[in-house]
């Protein structure tokens, strides 16, 4: 046995034996979805057939959001949610990575909806996301502050979370730890807290200690939220995340309507909302949209293929589409995103701009708030009983960091010229001049909307619009990676390995496609790892394993 097969090993037998709180494939959304059997070489036959297979897994989410609101659950939680509201007390959104996220979304458009209302302005501040490595992991995923619930408690204390507030864990698992971590330090002080979650939690009772801390509190509610398997196997920023941000959002909708005594019954305004709902997933599948998101996608494919990169453009929904675009780096082991400081990095291979205003000022518009963001020293996290191998793994995370990467108007002579493709992205209408003006400066140019009607039933908080556009742009960016090779049949094969839970993920991928079990999967992923780095290579880490495993994918051509 080598030295590499013998490192491999024992960091295995370490996973296998210590870690059992990761293995999830018990868990609900981390199975196949049998309707996208074939989802990659779909794609690859057809992009328009591509996208209609998997918009229809998302249409399957039109009765789920109907019953959910229906429900004595949600009834429950909705009043809830206005009563703190009216008792001058705080909602709190916490997420990890996707559901981090759409909480960034929601807060951004609870503040955007009470802003533009002088009767409900009293309200900006009610509504408060807790993201998992702080708001710098809107734009790079801060993956490994995922695995300890020290991290979350820590996050929930400094935001202030108390007696009489609501705290929202938003998790598609149900399980992530540093949401759980939120969770159970809101209980601890005195706040009462609903977990939103899409897989059942009394799956996780008694097999997972950090789960059993948070779902048995007798102040500890759930929404479950049965959407079943993600249309891309473990993929949770796709369906769990849409139905989430759905009903998560109607939850605020609701209390808005009834504190703005506009005179609508509940009845109709939960009517309205489920039309709403229906007229997004229909716009999404029609025509003008999937011919605009198909046009999209061969574009992006065929520019990726000859090593060229798009900037993608946005205003109202420049969060909806950066959300989706940091999740290509874990998902798809593609170039993160680079900031200004780091010119020998790898240059993302999508990136997006606000074209009206300077750096600072489109992240403080983007969020309808400063950022807010995470500045701890390495004896802090050390003292919360973070590991230093992961202490290593978390670069710089506050707001003069974020600030290094510039989402504004500024030039940006890398991705311009040959081979660059400027994209305005709206759900309706013709792009700006401001954008126009701009895009000279790109070889090419392309719009993505999705109508020319948009969306007629319209929300204080424009929740469907915003939900249109992320299901669009997790279409095309699933859309692009399956035609380039990245998805073998509905499995992310590209997926990297940067904490725990992906660990376990990219084991049970390699274990279902090479037809291995669980122990060897996780030994070869290991052992991969270990010969990547030896060879200072830059690869997906799960690809790497079932193609030394004898399962030919691709020839490795588009790891660059």
């Amino acid at each position: 046995m080598t030295t590499l097969e013998k490192e491999a090993k024992a960091l295995s037998c370490e996973f296998i034996e210590n870690e059992g709180q990761y293995r999830l494939g018990f868990i609900e959304a981390e199975r196949s979805n049998p309707k996208t059997i074939d989802l990659g070489g779909t794609f690859v036959r057809s992009t328009e057939d591509g996208l209609r297979m998997l918009l229809d897994v998302d249409r399957d989410l039109t009765e789920l959001y109907a019953k959910t609101l229906w429900s004595d659950a949600f009834s429950e939680f909705s009043d809830d949610v206005y009563c703190a509201l009216i008792g001058k007390k705080k909602i709190y959104l916490s997420g990890c990575g996707s559901s981090g996220r759409l909480s960034m979304r929601l807060e951004a458009s609870f503040r955007e909806a009470v802003r533009n209302n002088p009767a409900l302005s009293e309200y900006a501040d009610s509504v408060y996301e807790i993201m998992t490595g702080g708001d710098y992991a809107i734009i790079r995923a801060v993956e490994s502050a995922e695995d300890y619930t020290a991290l979350g408690a820590a996050q929930a204390r400094d935001a202030g979370v108390g007696e009489g507030d609501i705290l929202i864990g938003v998790t598609a698992t149900g399980e992530t730890t540093s949401v759980l971590g939120t969770a159970k330090e809101a209980l601890e002080a005195g706040a009462k807290v609903y977990m939103v979650v899409c897989s059942d939690p009394d799956e996780m009772l008694g097999k997972l200690k950090r789960a059993d801390d948070v779902y048995k509190h007798e102040n500890c509610k759930s929404i479950y939220l049965k959407c079943g398997p993600m249309a891309l196997t473990g993929s949770t920023r796709m369906q769990s995340s849409s139905i989430e941000q759905a009903v998560i959002g109607s939850a605020l909708e609701l209390a808005l309507g009834e504190i703005s005594s506009d005179g609508i019954t509940r009845e109709e305004r939960i009517d309205s909302l489920i039309r709403g709902f229906s007229e997004c997933i229909e716009l999404l599948l029609s025509d003008e949209g999937i011919a605009s998101m198909t046009e999209q996608t061969d574009k992006e494919t065929e520019l990726y293929l000859r090593g060229g990169h798009v900037t993608y453009f946005a205003d109202e929904y420049i969060l909806d589409v950066l959300a989706d675009t940091t999740e290509r780096g874990p998902t798809f082991t593609t170039p993160p995103f680079r900031p200004r400081s780091w010119s020998n990095d790898p240059i993302s291979w999508a990136f997006v701009k606000k074209p009206f205003l300077d750096t600072a000022g489109a992240w403080e518009s983007l969020f309808g708030r400063l950022p807010r963001c995470l500045d701890k020293t390495e004896a802090e996290y050390r003292n919360m009983g973070i590991l230093d191998e992961d202490i290593k793994k978390i670069p710089n995370i506050s707001i003069d960091a974020l600030y290094q990467f510039e989402i504004g108007r500024e030039e940006d002579p890398e991705r311009e010229g040959e081979g660059s493709l400027a994209t305005w992205v709206a759900l309706a209408g013709d792009a700006p001049s401001e954008f126009l003006e701009i895009a000279k400066r790109y070889e090419g140019l392309s719009i993505l909307t999705l109508g020319s009607k948009g969306i007629k039933t319209g929300t204080r908080m424009k929740l469907f619009s915003h939900l249109a556009m992320k299901m669009a742009i997790n279409a095309v960016s699933t859309g692009t990676m399956a035609k380039m090779g990245r998805i073998f049949g509905n499995y992310m094969v590209h997926l990297n390995i940067s904490n725990k839970k992906l660990i376990d993920r990219a084991t049970r991928i390699i274990s279902d496609l090479c037809q291995v079990d669980y122990e060897k999967a996780n030994y070869e992923l290991f052992l991969s790892s270990l010969i990547l780095k030896s060879r200072s290579i830059e690869r997906s880490t799960t690809i790497e394993t079932v193609e030394r495993l004898g399962l030919k994918i691709g020839d490795g051509k588009y790891d660059n």
